[in-house]
């Protein structure tokens, strides 16, 4: 049976389908861009300097040097009335992958139905020198529907850290195989970097602020600038941000071994979106 999308997520595939199609474009492997942690998208994606858990993965892989422990999360979500996205991601100390998926379902049409589907693994490692801490992050994108394709892109990373503050590096496109489509088209990744920094203070032992700030794109197409702020009290934690579009929230609930968080992102083209993701840590 066929599933009809409601309008919004109909949009969305759209528009993926058309990037797919579409050669030379600068959002190739659009997937990674939704990103993998629902801490990071209540700070409006500005987590590559605050380092420290499973998102490091992602947004900057040079932080796996601060991480303790084993640490496995996961996220799953019905973006914009229908798209499923979903992620798997394994973080411990030097060494972190992610899986990623997008899948539109399928979407009525004039001529039948089509179907957009895409998968990424991300693999990142993470070496201290020092203060100063050297990553690569290595991207796999591969198209499923509705035609096929792959490539790849290795992305350096820097984190520096000295007391509280914090700054980060990301290189992303630095080497990269372009995404080759079954329909002889080809797309490469996007070289740009983004620069982070964040700010720790700790008044109680108790109580922790963070403030975060990335410029992203720069030397690379339309830069722009995302920033959060968070509080934790104990184990419970709240933020919120800007991803460049508009407004994000989110909440954590940490427990001993577990860690929940929820974020938002508000959209007046297609709707909010919720995500939840959960953190197991050894």
């Amino acid at each position: 049976m066929k599933r009809v999308m409601a309008r919004p997520a109909y949009a969305v595939a759209v528009i993926l389908l058309v990037t797919v199609a579409a050669s030379a474009t600068e959002n190739v492997a659009g997937l990674f861009a939704l990103g993998t942690s629902a801490r990071a998208l209540g700070l409006g994606g500005a987590f590559g300097a605050l380092a420290g858990d499973e998102g490091v993965v992602f947004h900057n892989p040079a932080g796996l040097a601060n991480v303790e422990g084993i640490g496995l999360s996961s996220m799953f979500v019905q973006l914009y009335g229908g798209v499923a996205y979903g992620t798997v991601t394994v973080a411990m100390p030097y060494v972190g992958f992610s899986a990623l998926f997008l899948d539109s379902g399928l979407i009525s049409t004039a001529g039948g139905s089509t179907r957009y589907a895409s998968q990424g693994v991300v693999a990142s490692l993470g070496m201290p020198i020092g203060p100063v801490a050297l990553g690569a992050r290595w991207r796999f994108f591969r198209v499923s529907a509705p035609t096929t394709g792959r490539g790849w892109s290795i992305d350096p990373a820097l984190h520096v850290e000295a007391g509280g503050v914090r700054v980060s590096l990301l290189y992303e496109g630095a080497l990269s195989s372009p995404v080759e489509y079954a329909t002889g088209g080809d797309e490469s990744f996007a070289q740009s970097l983004t620069v982070g920094a964040a700010l720790e203070l700790e008044p109680t032992e108790d109580i922790v602020w963070n403030t975060s700030v990335e410029l992203l794109r720069l030397f690379g197409g339309s830069a722009s600038l995302v920033a959060g702020v968070e509080a934790w009290i104990g184990g419970i934690g709240a933020r919120v941000g800007y991803d460049g579009t508009g407004a994000t929230f989110g909440l954590s609930a940490r427990f001993t071994t577990l860690q929940i968080d929820w974020a938002y992102a508000g959209r007046t083209d297609l709707g909010g979106s919720h995500r939840v993701s959960l953190s197991l840590r050894f």
